[in-house]
């Protein structure tokens, strides 16, 4: 038997007239029908050995096909009988997608955001959530909304509250520390990688580390950053054949769910501060305000800047202020 390697998503577009033929030719190879996602036409999967791999039509005649070989194999020969390879876009799917709209906020799905990415001092804290028509009720009913639009006292106690009625296997908060968030964005910029980058990672660790969990979401939604892709592509392997959709809209806080993750996300982020304030006898502030640069230039004073890793961003512009005279 060949052996079971994966394969990178690859993406056709099949015409109208053949994608109800394709899907017949898959099921005579041994597909099997998937439950169809929002904005799917349908999705099948096909299993050869221990390998597998999914074919899943958009209602837009995108088709999208990842997995490991043979299952993949098989099934890119079906499909480029009929589809025309697309060639992957470098630029953002923002700036070329038409705008999208969430499913309902019921259904059950997971949620994530972030706190701390404008921050000079303090870690970059991401958050995920997951829902269903029960939970998602119930958070509304205590008031959850945008953390942006919360003051720092109630966000404290809407964070309690959503731990009092989220159980602990349906939420996950990652903290990267400014020390690791340094190290990390070195890393991925020496290798030509940005921001967008680092952000994808942190969100497909909490949404891996909520599914390990048995979680099973229709969707996967949160802001938009970048490209969708850059989620899509560093999910686990199983992740990707389960076929959930990967959503990314703007002003995506307005989903419970993400609301939700935003607020446990910048809880972390503030209780950091607190306690990095404790540590160094001040008070750390937010942003990037005049306050963080006099702030900033305190501690070089104290500890030298490379003592300032451990507290800040450190390839924040911000640090040039700090440093300047």
């Amino acid at each position: 038997m060949a052996p079971r390697e994966t394969r990178p998503s690859a993406t056709y577009s099949v015409s109208k007239t053949d994608q109800s033929r394709l899907q017949e030719q898959l099921h005579r190879i041994g597909g099997v029908d998937l439950p169809p996602g929002p904005y799917e036409g349908w999705r099948v999967k096909l299993s050869v050995g221990a390998s597998q791999a999914v074919a899943i039509l958009y209602k837009s005649g995108k088709l999208v096909i990842s997995g490991h070989t043979p299952a993949y194999d098989q099934v890119t020969g079906l499909v480029e009988a009929v589809g025309k390879k697309v060639p992957p876009k470098h630029q953002p799917a923002s700036q070329t997608a038409s705008p999208v709209e969430a499913p309902p906020e019921d259904e059950p799905h997971i949620g994530t955001d972030e706190a701390g990415k404008g921050d000079f001092f303090g870690p970059l804290v991401t958050a995920g959530v997951y829902v269903d028509e029960k939970a998602a009720k119930l958070l509304r009913t205590l008031g959850v909304r945008d953390s942006k639009t919360v003051a720092d006292r109630e966000l404290r106690l809407l964070a309690s509250n959503i731990r009092d009625v989220v159980e602990d296997e349906k939420r996950a908060v990652l903290v990267l520390a400014p020390k690791r968030y340094n190290e990390l964005y070195q890393q991925m910029r020496s290798e030509g990688k940005n921001l967008n980058t680092l952000l994808a990672w942190t969100h497909t660790r909490v949404i891996e580390d909520l599914i390990q969990h048995g979680l099973h979401p229709k969707f996967i939604l949160s802001d938009q950053f970048g490209d969708k892709r850059y989620i899509e592509n560093r999910l686990l392997i199983d992740t990707r054949l389960s076929g959930t959709p990967v959503i990314q809209m703007h002003r995506a806080e307005a989903d419970v769910a993400v609301a939700a993750a935003s607020i446990l996300a910048r809880d972390a982020f503030l209780r950091w501060l607190d306690q990095a304030g404790k540590a160094l006898g001040l008070t750390v502030p937010k942003g990037a305000s005049p306050k963080v640069i006099e702030a900033g230039k305190l501690l070089v004073s104290r500890m030298g800047a490379d003592g300032l890793k451990d507290y800040a961003k450190v390839s924040f512009k911000t640090m040039n202020s700090v440093l300047a005279g």
